[in-house]
């Protein structure tokens, strides 16, 4: 989404000294950015992630809206939840200024996707301290760990060395959820995936997503 910056200009003549406004790096900020914005948490890590990956399918070199974006949801067998796109996936410098600035966004430019505030990405934070982020970009495979440090700062490494594939370009970003949770996610993920008008390929649940667009609608 294109973020216009509409500001008045004003006279500075005859005024005092002045202080620009800066936000201070603390375990706080990096909390009520990543987390208390969302009211929902669940519900909000849903849906932030699963619009990012349908904005990867109109970026240069993804696979069109046509495709579905993968969503697994956690269950008994499988505890993990994870959002994946056939995007073009995101190189080793765009992971780790992405994930390390907020407000940072490959989308604020254009009006062709949903997001742009450079919030989104980092929402997992709403639910855990840590997720893992997997991307293959132009036949390169790279693996990165989301985590809260001991002062309850963001932080993201990547594991290992990048390796040659011959997967396809994308981007996944998943977590394990807590057995308690396994139902909120269901029930979340069929309150926001049923309004998208792309296709979603939803596993780890028995229950189709074209039942759940039957069903009433959840607060």
């Amino acid at each position: 989404m294109r973020i216009d910056s509409n500001t008045a200009a004003v006279e500075s003549s005859g005024l005092g000294e002045q202080g620009a406004f800066s936000i201070k790096t603390t375990a706080a900020a990096f909390q009520l950015l990543s987390s208390g914005l969302y009211t929902n948490k669940i519900r909000a890590v849903v849906r932030e992630l699963s619009c990012n990956a349908i904005d990867a399918h109109v970026m240069p070199g993804g696979s069109g809206k046509e495709t579905p974006i993968e969503v697994k949801l956690p269950n008994t067998l499988d505890s993990q939840f994870y959002v994946k796109d056939s995007g073009p996936g995101l190189p080793h410098d765009k992971i780790m200024s992405l994930y390390t600035t907020y407000f940072e966004s490959t989308k604020s430019e254009s009006n062709d996707f949903t997001g742009g505030f450079g919030v989104g990405s980092k929402s997992p934070f709403a639910y855990t301290d840590m997720f893992t982020v997997e991307s293959i970009h132009n036949g390169v495979k790279r693996i990165y760990t989301a985590y809260t440090d001991d002062n309850g700062e963001p932080k993201i490494v990547r594991l290992g060395d990048a390796e040659p594939t011959n997967a396809p370009s994308g981007l996944s970003v998943g977590f394990p959820v807590k057995p308690e949770d396994f139902v909120q996610f269901e029930r979340e993920a069929m309150t926001v995936l049923r309004w998208f008008e792309v296709p979603v390929n939803v596993q780890g649940t028995a229950t189709p997503l074209k039942s759940w667009k039957d069903e009433p609608a959840l607060v």
